[in-house]
């Protein structure tokens, strides 16, 4: 009788005894042979019970930044394992002697980078994480027409992109398109000289809102053929509007503010047809500014402030049902979320983002900027997006990249494990 082996049992027999190992033998034994580890990559959600941070793709806005789709739920688990404890290589690029108040936008394919009175769009690549050189950079600059208005550019507060159409604020009031299929084609409008405080775009691409310094929010039609903007309403609020936001699941739209005045409301909703205020969040008894704001479906919405805390709302209730408070009680400048578990915030000093897996109240890690020089960073992150692999933040003077990609058993920069948490 002729002796049998191991890679002789069936597959379901193979799937079965496999399931009793853990994750580091299951990385070892898919070295072993071929078949091994063709059962292990295509069986893979049925050994690994467990759900990853940061690594879940499981939503398409968030694949449509992320640079590549991870394979395997293994190789899901060791990108967790290099985010976990602090483990990537860091590049600080574009160094500039002057401080700016940067933003960025990241796409699976390219990189869009304001700073001053230029937006930079790059493109990804894995081996140089971006190309340095850019692929077109745009200048805002009003048109002669413009009443009062010179040649001189001013600088971009922050800007979205959607369906090839750049909206962007300036620092002077003026809300900016341009259309990047013909780059010669933009337009500005500009009524009163305040400062542009932030930008988006609904969902169909056909409304720009604006929120500004003077206590008031701006909705505009944008015409494509020819390119224009139309003011449309424009509410008051009584307070500064720092952040605006649509929802692309429900005729919203959000709105982030000093919360002062006497009502203290620190975020505002509108419906999207007659901008009529059907809800406002408060924080108490605080007085707290919202700076940044992000959909979570159609009935969550994740803030962050000078408060230092991070919060998440729920509509249907009105109330905050998860907050997150910094580790060191500073304030929170921007957030991304990657629709699924995990959120990342850039503080305010110290140019330090923070990651919180939202099943716990612990933060996962802390990581830290770093010059091009190599010492420590103090400078607010201004904006920061992430996908599965990279980290990128901007800070005043750089703009930082990290790679979690690596293989080898790099240096830690566990910070976390420092601090002393209280449940």
């Amino acid at each position: 009788m002729s002796e049998c082996c191991f890679d002789d049992l069936s597959t379901e027999l193979l799937i079965y005894i496999f399931s009793f190992l853990d994750i580091r033998t299951l990385s070892r034994l898919r070295l072993a042979c071929k078949r091994f580890r063709n059962i292990i990559n295509s069986w893979d959600n049925v050994l690994i019970k467990s759900t990853t941070v940061v690594t879940n793709q499981n939503s398409e806005k968030f694949l449509a930044r992320c640079f590549s789709k991870i394979p395997t739920k293994l190789e899901k688990l060791r990108l967790q394992h290099n985010w976990r404890y602090g483990i990537y290589e860091e590049k600080s690029l574009f160094y500039a002697r002057k401080k700016y108040m940067p933003w960025l936008r990241l796409h699976n394919d390219c990189l869009w980078f304001s700073r001053g009175s230029k937006i930079f769009n790059y493109r990804r690549e894995r081996e140089n994480i971006i190309c340095t050189k850019p692929n077109y950079v745009l200048t805002p600059q009003y048109r002669q027409s413009c009443v009062n208005v010179g040649f001189s550019s001013v600088d971009v507060t922050k800007f979205t992109v959607k369906d090839n159409i750049l909206a962007g604020g300036l620092s002077d009031g003026g809300v900016y398109v341009q259309n990047l299929i013909d780059k010669s084609d933009f337009y500005i409008d500009k009524e009163e000289n305040t400062y542009t405080c932030s930008v988006d775009m609904s969902p169909d691409g056909l409304i720009v809102a604006s929120g500004m310094r003077n206590d008031c929010f701006k909705i505009f039609s944008l015409h494509r053929d020819p390119l224009e903007l139309t003011l449309l309403h424009t509410q008051d609020l009584g307070q500064r509007a720092w952040c605006v936001s649509y929802c692309e699941d429900r005729p919203l739209f959000a709105c982030g503010t000093s919360a002062g005045g006497d009502g203290r409301k620190s975020i505002w909703l509108f419906d999207t047809e007659r901008y009529t205020e059907i809800m406002s969040l408060k924080l108490g008894h605080f007085i707290s500014a919202t700076l940044d704001i992000k959909w979570d479906g159609p009935n969550g919405l994740w803030s962050c402030g000078n408060d230092s805390h991070l919060r998440r709302w729920d509509l249907r209730t009105g109330n905050c049902e998860q907050k997150f408070h910094d580790a060191f009680g500073a304030g929170l400048y921007c957030l991304d979320f990657d629709y699924c578990n995990s959120v990342m915030v850039g503080t305010h000093l110290h140019g330090r983002t923070a990651l919180w897996d939202i099943r716990t109240k612990r933060c996962v890690q802390l990581y830290f900027m770093r010059t091009c020089k190599g010492a420590t960073y103090n400078s607010p992150v201004y904006c920061l997006s992430f996908d599965s692999e990279y980290l990128f933040a901007a800070v005043d003077q750089n703009l930082n990249i990290m790679d979690f990609t690596g293989y080898d058993n790099g240096q830690a920069r566990d910070y976390v494990k420092m601090l002393c948490w209280v449940d």
